[in-house]
């Protein structure tokens, strides 16, 4: 089983590999790692309301976003709406969405082995706004992924307001 590493420090900071982040399927990134990615990648956030206006988003799918050749960005459709107070993310979906990069990044070693680097690097991913239970969410991933996943929690130069 493939274990989590965890750092301490500003995920957005990170310049190669796959950022992996969750989403609502409503076209709203207005809170907490979803708005810093839309305010730091604003392509991310276009992709992700294109998606949304074309054909919807759908609940378990993980949609990428190309920053550069280094940096691939995925709107993880985690949980259908959002809300504090209850559970919003979906366990079902977080697990769905990580075998889906998965096998995007098995599938992309096998095409070329000299494309973005095969580095996961999440945060407390649907645990802080989208309620859910991250020992449970840690359990999903590290049972799903077969690629290095680095856990960063915020540190002072961090804010998600």
């Amino acid at each position: 089983m493939m274990k989590i590493e965890t750092k301490t420090g500003n995920l957005l900071a990170v310049k190669s590999g796959h950022i992996v982040h969750g989403c609502n399927a409503l076209g709203v990134m207005g809170s907490g790692v979803a708005l810093a990615v839309k305010n730091t990648y604003p392509g991310a956030f276009e992709s992700y309301r294109m998606q949304f206006e074309t054909t919807g988003l759908t609940l378990g799918f993980a949609y990428p976003y190309i920053v550069n050749d280094d940096l691939l960005i995925w709107n993880a459709i985690t949980q259908y709406s959002f809300g504090v107070g209850i559970r919003q993310v979906s366990y079902d979906a977080v697990e769905t969405c990580f075998s889906q990069i998965n096998q995007n990044l098995h599938d992309r070693l096998e095409f070329d082995a000299g494309t973005t680097p095969p580095e996961v690097h999440i945060p407390l991913l649907g645990a802080g706004r989208g309620g859910g239970n991250w020992e449970i969410i840690r359990e999903i991933i590290e049972q799903t992924m077969d690629f290095h996943v680095t856990l960063w929690l915020p540190d002072d130069t961090v804010t998600t307001k």
